[in-house]
């Protein structure tokens, strides 16, 4: 029966490659509380804002020429989607609702920022953890550029379950703190194909499950 490809999972550890990226002037990257600033870029109100930055989640905001280019979040107690979250493990970080702004698309913004990300906070975490929906290209660009590894896909069952297939760097794949929550799969590659999201929110996604 088909398994539906609904996203992709990457993993960078420390010591591993952080490759060259093209140089992007006036570049730089911040850890930000700033309320009001947050809320406003993400437009979400400002209790959600509080409550992310209250569970042990960081956000950084990437900058040109002093000007709000996007924004992601690191976090060390816990990450998700839509309305599903999962814990991530000590020495570990979820980076997660990663966000380009459309005035700064197509200058690499977002492997830049990933990787100041990792070069600020690989001193105290050892694994960190991200992914796309499957239909997210420009997000598997940027991911792959920024140095990160593909441990894992997410399927949806026939029974209508979450689960995770190793894919690459098995060795890594089984310590995914999404795939720890939701549990793994193996399954066969005749057996799954991607997932058509027909234009759905990863909100509305989640609501049907």
């Amino acid at each position: 029966m088909t398994h539906h490809i609904m996203a992709i999972t990457y993993t960078w550890w420390r010591g591993d490659d952080l490759p060259l990226l093209p140089s992007l002037p006036d570049f730089r990257c911040e850890p930000v509380t700033d309320v009001p600033l947050l809320t406003k870029l993400l437009n979400v109100e400002a209790t959600k804002i509080e409550a992310r930055l209250a569970d042990a989640n960081t956000a950084y905001v990437a900058f040109i020429q002093d000007e709000p280019a996007g924004y992601g979040w690191s976090g060390a107690s816990s990450v998700g989607v839509g309305e599903m979250f999962w814990p991530i493990p000590p020495n570990s970080r979820g980076l997660w609702d990663f966000f380009t702004l459309e005035s700064a698309r197509g200058r690499g913004v977002y492997p830049h920022l990933l990787q100041a990300i990792l070069r600020r906070e690989q001193h105290e975490a050892e694994t960190f953890w991200l992914g796309h929906r499957v239909d997210n290209f420009a997000s598997k660009r940027g991911i792959e550029k920024a140095g990160f590894s593909l441990v894992n896909w997410v399927v949806l069952t026939p029974e209508r379950q979450l689960r995770l297939v190793p894919r690459d760097h098995l060795a890594r794949s089984h310590g995914d703190p999404q795939g720890m929550h939701m549990g793994f799969a193996e399954v066969a590659d005749e057996d799954m194909k991607p997932f058509d999201f027909g234009g759905l929110s990863d909100e509305e996604i989640h609501r049907a499950l």
